[in-house]
């Protein structure tokens, strides 16, 4: 039971980081820093919905990934 317990630790974990690397790319891609926004040739008017989209995966993954990380 222990590898269980590592092994949803470890996923926890990486889960966690992929949701946070979500929602930091939604903030860079709504304030173009770094001009993310013509590298990836995205429209002004469809930032918002890339934007939610983003933020959307990035919270479940982040909720998800912490409720792996403390299973008993």
């Amino acid at each position: 039971m222990e590898i269980r317990r590592t092994v949803s630790r470890v996923v926890g974990l990486i889960q966690t980081a992929v949701g946070g690397i979500a929602m930091v790319f939604a903030f860079l891609l709504l304030h173009n820093v770094l001009n993310v926004q013509v590298a990836l040739g995205l429209s002004g008017e469809n930032v918002e919905l890339y934007m939610l989209i983003f933020i959307v995966f990035g919270l479940l993954s982040v909720i998800n990934g912490l409720l792996l990380f403390y299973e008993q």
